[in-house]
């Protein structure tokens, strides 16, 4: 019987439907859209209320509950104290009940067939990337260290594999020859295919554990969130200890930088925030007086901008399925916007989609794997 419900959840969806209009100024769907639709407490209350059949199950609610690109940004935690997680796991269970309902289906179908045609990936992970973290990475046939390249790392950042070679080797880490690269199986819980999503990510860390692995390095903040938090609530259990690669380094290369960690790393990952402070903090660097008042900037060090709760997504986290690509068009606009009225020499990126999405925009990003020590 799976413990992760709706029905276990009811005092999490009744808390998440209050109103906390305080954050509708830097909510990125909001700002993307103009519309409250999208706002976090009101796509709370139309699931809610469908949940308890108050209101009919509509394209249009499913519509809502699926564009969110779930960057935890404008919810009531961030003003309130509260649980950081509990608008983001109801939202996987919102997303389920319309799922059940009959909607979606196209998008959960079209996951599926991506995961089948790259082969159990959700990106094409094939050819010379992968060449490049053979080459690159101390490997060891008695390691129970495993690097977890994830699919987005590899098929996005394999320009940094020998940088970060060069550091394990430099740290003394030997990890096991299968770096994967592994799907975590995030896009399932996305999709509402929260089932499938359990089933997938009990297995990796099962295979993990029965391969004698007794350390995981995690790469992106999406993979660390998974076989942390996610795995807790779920009720999936493991004996590895997992560790962003971030947990090794004594510094980080940057001049003149531009911070963006990216959603899971600025809002749902503290420790793993906390920790690029303490690697890009200068002696001497203050806050520029005129900044805006949660987006601090600051002078006379090393970065240009303060990593924290409050900076704006570029996109999505993982690889979107059934949501509104007009608004998540809107959110990347909005964070490049952010970006470019800032000076800077470097756009330092910790998350492999906002780098995509970084290069893509033209923004010259660069990968902060690159510049690890």
């Amino acid at each position: 019987m799976r413990s992760f419900t709706l029905e276990n959840m009811a005092a999490s969806v009744d808390r998440q439907t209050i109103h906390m209009d305080q954050g509708v100024t830097y909510n990125p769907e909001y700002l993307a859209s103009g519309s409250m639709r999208f706002y976090p407490s009101r796509i709370a209350q139309v699931a809610r209320a469908v949940w308890k059949g108050e209101l009919e199950a509509t394209e249009y609610g499913a519509d809502t509950v699926f564009t969110p690109i779930l960057s935890g940004l404008g919810e009531r935690w961030q003003n309130f104290g509260e649980d950081r997680n509990e608008y983001l796991l109801v939202s996987l269970l919102f997303r389920e009940l319309f799922v059940q309902k009959g909607f979606k289906k196209d998008a959960a179908e079209a996951l599926r067939q991506t995961v089948r045609q790259n082969g159990g990936h959700i990106l094409p992970v094939e050819g010379e990337a992968r060449t490049r973290w053979e080459a690159f990475l101390p490997a060891s046939d008695d390691s129970a260290v495993c690097l977890l390249v994830d699919d987005a790392t590899l098929a996005y950042a394999s320009g940094c594999a020998y940088e970060l070679g060069a550091f394990l080797k430099k740290k003394g880490v030997s990890v096991r020859k299968d770096f994967g690269p592994f799907f975590v199986g995030f896009e399932y819980f996305a999709a509402g295919l929260i089932d499938e999503g359990i089933a997938h990510l009990r297995a990796l860390v099962e295979k993990l554990e029965q391969d004698g692995v007794h350390t995981v390095i995690t790469l992106s903040g999406q993979s660390q969130y998974a076989l942390t938090t996610l795995c807790a609530a779920l009720g999936i259990s493991h004996s590895l200890r997992v560790k962003h690669v971030l947990e090794y380094a004594d510094e980080l290369a940057i001049e003149r930088a531009y911070l963006l960690p990216g959603s899971f790393c600025c809002r749902y990952l503290p420790q793993v925030l906390k920790k690029i402070d303490a690697l890009t903090a200068s002696e001497g660097e203050r806050r520029v007086k005129n900044s805006k008042e949660f987006l601090p900037l600051v002078e006379n060090g090393r970065r240009v901008n303060l990593p924290n709760m409050w900076l704006a997504p570029l996109c999505a986290e993982y690889v979107p399925f059934g949501g509104d690509e007009a608004v998540s068009k809107g959110i990347l606009e909005n964070g490049i916007r952010e970006i470019r009225r800032d000076g800077y020499s470097q756009l330092v990126v910790f998350d492999p989609f906002a780098f995509r999405a970084a290069q893509e925009a033209g923004l010259k990003p660069v990968y902060y794997l690159s510049l690890i020590g």
